[in-house]
């Protein structure tokens, strides 16, 4: 039977991702998944440089062959897609809305389970108790609202973290400071324990609700029980995904084999490190394995990632970001709005009780909590040394963070027998969380939520939708003047007769960094000299020109932001617009969406909406 918190999930999930429109976030949630799943069934589609084989020297080392020379992705997440084309495919519903749709019920399901585990981890991270407010939490974060049910792979790599945190062998959950034999009245007017009971509790809003759950719990079927073998297959699993979390899981490991050591002696610890090496090794295996059959070839992803972002750092091609942008811009978008008690919670657990003073120090924090603020703090540190960052990143490490609000939300949790008859009032007992926190947690995500999902980025996935349903005409070749990666593709055309192509930023491989030029780069630099000269020519390098068709037809179709149509240069002493441009070259407009507040926009270049323009004939 399907647990009542994960059909919870699903029901909020479902209601907050199918009825909105497909807004666009990121690229990769289109290129790292759904393009390569689409391509690989369908037998068209585009692939970025990160699925073919990277260049390497001619050393016939195997690092060289299958580390330098290998590919940067595996295939275990497009894999999950990959399935759902096949099944489209083989019920002929791939021409329906269903390509699309499809897709984001996998969203839906790993954000339903990602909640539905945080549930979980609450209670062994704090107590059972505490299981219904990491649900609330979870449900009403911005963050996990916007991306978790998205494609990214930072989605399941946030599933299959918290799921390994659930069955980690964490330390054991200490009593309640306020012992339940401590509460009951005194008796023959012993005023020393009246006393004593009225010091700890001074009436019901002092009792220690979370901790008591320990003792006497309410909840018994909350907790996962500990499963190191399943822990380390569900954190390889995300690690041959993204191998981000490694700071974490050594972090964690370590500790776990000192624990051991300290009370089972070496022998026990010597245990714990073959079942995790061993289960490491197989999972590692069978992810290979998986790629392997989907791309006929031997290669590492995870050793090849590491080595082209870490050490040959070209990352850093896409963007530099400083060593406190995790801490000044990646978690405070993650904990929106609950930053003052995630952060005073996570103080109270990281730093030792003897240098708090006063309200932290009363914070209930067992030691569960405070490993993984430690661990957390050790990974956060070791991830903010990358010269390129993004706020996704942090991803896996969001379901513990909002758990550290629990205990300063709950600690002003006042119990009232009206909660029983009245329905808000009910859900705040639920959730143990007072009233005024409870709805400023509910409501302030509200406004940024609608933006985000049915302005921002809207018209940069719904153009394809219209293309794809052909309200726009026949369209017979498709070019996207837009920066890099600004538009989904066959994803959401599913064209196969089509002829198009966008312009790209890849990094420099195997070529001089300072001499090399993106199509991208070649574009904006003068697009109205390349729209009259050069055009339907893509911009390309002189190594490139080579291989570029000898005639190529004029697309039916061209996108651009309205940014650049209005970019301008001199001709014959007059100013010359990118617009007019299109219209010599026999175009006119025939869509346009507004696109979001243009100072919202990551690029200027994303600015003035959509716009589609269609060759006249």
């Amino acid at each position: 039977m399907i647990p009542r918190a994960l059909l919870l999930a699903l029901l909020i999930r479902t209601l907050l991702v199918l009825p909105f429109p497909h807004t666009y976030f990121q690229p990769d949630e289109f290129y790292q998944s759904l393009e390569v799943a689409h391509n690989y069934v369908f037998g068209y589609g585009y692939l970025t440089w990160e699925w073919k084989d990277l260049p390497s020297l001619p050393t016939g080392r195997w690092y060289d062959i299958y580390v330098v020379g290998g590919r940067m992705r595996g295939w275990l997440w497009p894999g999950v897609f990959e399935g759902v084309y096949k099944l489209l495919q083989v019920l002929g519903l791939d021409k329906t809305e269903l390509l699309v749709i499809a897709p984001r019920l996998v969203g839906v399901l790993v954000a339903a389970l990602t909640d539905y585990y945080t549930y979980k981890l609450a209670a062994r991270l704090i107590s059972p108790g505490a299981s219904s407010t990491a649900l609330f939490l979870s449900l009403t974060s911005l963050f996990n609202a916007h991306l978790l049910p998205r494609s990214l792979s930072t989605s399941p790599e946030t599933l299959l973290t918290t799921m390994a945190l659930c069955y980690f062998p964490l330390p054991k959950l200490s009593s309640s400071k306020t012992s339940l034999q401590d509460m009951r009245p005194a008796r023959n007017g012993d005023k020393e324990k009246d006393q004593l009971n009225e010091e700890r509790t001074n009436g019901v809003e002092k009792l220690d609700y979370l901790s008591m759950d320990r003792d006497r719990p309410l909840f018994t079927t909350v907790s996962c029980s500990d499963n190191l073998p399943l822990s380390v297959v569900l954190a390889t699993t995300a690690l041959c995904i993204r191998p981000t979390t490694i700071p974490l899981w050594t972090y964690l490991g370590l500790d776990l084999v000192i624990r051991t050591w300290r009370t089972s002696g070496v022998g026990a610890s010597a245990s714990i490190v073959g079942i995790a090496v061993a289960s490491f090794l197989t999972t590692l295996a069978a992810s290979t394995f998986i790629d392997h059959s989907f791309t006929g070839r031997l290669y590492f992803p995870a050793l090849t990632f590491i080595h082209q972002n870490v050490i040959q750092n070209i990352s850093s091609f896409y963007g530099s970001t400083n060593y406190l942008y995790h801490l000044t811009q990646s978690i405070p978008l993650l904990l929106l709005p609950i930053w003052y008690w995630s952060l005073s919670g996570f103080v109270s657990s990281v730093i030792p009780t003897s240098l708090l003073h006063n309200k932290p120090q009363a914070l209930d924090t067992p030691e569960p909590l405070r490993l993984m603020s430690r661990a957390i703090t050790f990974s956060i540190i070791i991830l903010s040394l990358s010269p390129h960052s993004e706020w996704r990143f942090l991803h896996p490490f969001l379901p513990p963070l909002l758990i550290f609000a629990i205990p300063p939300l709950v600690s002003g949790h006042n119990p009232h027998i009206i909660g029983c008859y009245r329905l808000t009032q009910s859900i705040r007992q639920f959730t143990r969380i007072p009233k005024y926190p409870f709805y400023f947690i509910l409501f302030t995500p509200i406004l940024p939520f609608l933006y985000l999902n049915l302005c921002h980025g809207a018209a940069q996935v719904e153009v394809m939708n219209v293309l794809r349903r052909g309200d726009l005409g026949q369209v017979r070749g498709l070019v996207a003047l837009t920066p890099c990666h600004s538009v989904p593709w066959q994803s959401h055309l599913h064209l196969p007769d089509m002829d198009g192509w966008f312009l790209t930023c890849e990094p420099p491989l195997g070529v001089d960094s300072k001499t090399h030029r993106t199509q991208q780069s070649f574009f904006y630099q003068s697009p109205v000299t390349y729209m009259r000269d050069v055009f339907p020519y893509p911009p390309a390098q002189l190594h490139e020109i080579a291989n570029l068709s000898a005639n190529p037809a004029k697309p039916s179709h061209i996108i651009a932001f309205g940014e650049l149509l209005h970019r301008s240069e001199i001709f014959d002493s007059r100013q010359v617009t990118f617009k007019e441009a299109l219209v010599l070259q026999g175009y006119e407009q025939v869509w346009s969406k507004w696109n979001g507040f243009d100072i919202l926009q990551d690029e200027d270049e994303r600015r003035g909406g959509l716009e589609v323009w269609r060759l006249i004939t």
